[in-house]
């Protein structure tokens, strides 16, 4: 039975808020590489968004690079990649036929994506990231075979119809199909029914519009989805998966990351079987919550005393307090560096005094005496009240300040 390994949505170069992953990420491609070791796959697929941007930092770069040399050079996997809705297409597939002599295969062109790439005994039927106005554009090209216009005629693929538009390039794709081969559609899209868009995904659900059909996807052995970054299989259709995102993009996606093995039947029968391999980093994406600020200060400090790895945790912190805590950042990453902190709901003080004068009819110096008195709760020292003069000086000499 033919051997693959299933991945997608790497999202090289990418930040998690203000935190660089590249470390994490060359420690998720490890995980990679042992699971290459241990599964012994003869085919690696990946299904779309291999960066995070169109235009990937030289790290992203150089860790694509890396891995490539990792798969292709050194333990002759081949590997089959397509752009996904993050990648730019043509740069991603740069130098493509010259690297597809050596074992690397990046399909970027709607125009072929219906002609099956035969790698270790699989036809792979690779469908980039696309968007229904170029399908259409590519339906009603010159050129066209008339027989390709089964699916309903270029004129029924709307600007946001993306289950047609993947209609009317599966259809040309199923009737090249050879039965007695294994095949395996890869493609990057939002399937109906495989849960919703996380937030660490760029939505293609927009109003309504955006999902493809599970049914549309029918005639091939096994289907390798990349968009969601969540690994799962769509309902009643266990053949029809997404392996999920090499590493946590969001503190929503706190879940397990995998990629997927698949046994693909040869040509005296049998099913596919699939596997989860888990790609396992040491350092965590965490929410805790429901704490006070001082309680989280408190088991901070005790993990950093007792030598617990989960204080370097990328973490937010969700806190219950709601007073206004000063300099709460700051203190939460002395204990936790790669932190955040989030508090939902912050009351203001009882009691707490408004400005009782309108201060469109007050001098600035007023205006600023009366605001400085309402957030430090005392008026200026001798120091505030000089720099405020030399301030009002410059700006009258400016002409910005007037004086009432």
């Amino acid at each position: 039975m033919p051997r693959l390994l299933h991945t997608a949505d790497w999202h090289l170069g990418k930040r998690l808020h203000d935190f660089r992953l590249l470390s994490e990420q060359r420690e998720a491609l490890q995980r990679l590489l042992d699971v290459i070791d241990a599964g012994s796959p003869e085919l690696v697929v990946v299904a779309g968004d291999v960066f995070d941007v169109p235009v990937p930092p030289l790290s992203a770069l150089e860790s694509w690079a890396w891995v490539v040399e990792e798969i292709v050079g050194l333990r002759g996997v081949p590997l089959i990649a397509i752009p996904g809705n993050h990648d730019q297409a043509e740069r991603l597939a740069m130098n493509a036929g010259l690297t597809e002599r050596a074992g690397l295969y990046v399909r970027h062109d709607l125009a072929g994506a219906h002609e099956p790439l035969r790698v270790a005994g699989v036809d792979v039927f690779a469908v980039p990231f696309h968007k229904p106005p170029r399908v259409r554009a590519l339906a009603s090209g010159a050129g066209a075979d008339a027989a390709a216009f089964a699916v309903g005629g270029s004129q029924e693929i709307g600007d946001f119809d993306y289950d047609a538009a993947m209609a009317w390039l599966l259809a040309r794709a199923r009737a090249q199909r050879d039965p007695t081969v294994p095949s395996v559609l890869l493609a990057h899209a939002f399937v109906a029914g495989a849960g919703e868009e996380g937030e660490g995904e760029e939505p293609l659900m927009v109003g309504g519009a955006g999902a493809v059909a599970g049914g549309t996807l029918s005639g091939f052995d096994y289907v390798a989805l990349g968009h969601l970054h969540a690994p799962r299989a769509l309902p009643n259709l266990p053949t029809v998966r997404y392996s999920g995102s090499l590493y946590p993009y969001a503190f929503g996606e706190t879940g397990a990351k995998s990629a997927t093995l698949v046994h693909l039947p040869d040509a005296s029968g049998g099913a596919v079987e699939v596997e989860s391999a888990a790609l396992e980093v040491e350092r965590r994406v965490r929410v805790v919550e429901g704490v006070t600020f001082e309680r989280a200060i408190r088991d901070g400090t005790a993990l950093r005393e007792a030598g617990d790895p989960r204080v370097d945790d990328y973490l937010l912190v969700r806190v219950s307090d709601r007073d206004p805590i000063d300099h709460a950042q700051s203190r939460l990453r002395e204990v936790y560096p790669n932190s955040l902190l989030e508090q939902p709901v912050v009351e203001v003080r009882p009691g707490a005094r408004s400005l009782a004068v309108d201060a469109r009819t007050m001098s600035v110096e007023d205006a600023f005496l009366a605001f400085y008195q309402e957030v430090f709760d005392e008026p200026p020292g001798e120091l505030e009240r000089e720099l405020l003069s030399e301030a009002l000086a410059a700006g009258d000499e400016e002409g910005l300040v007037s004086g009432s």
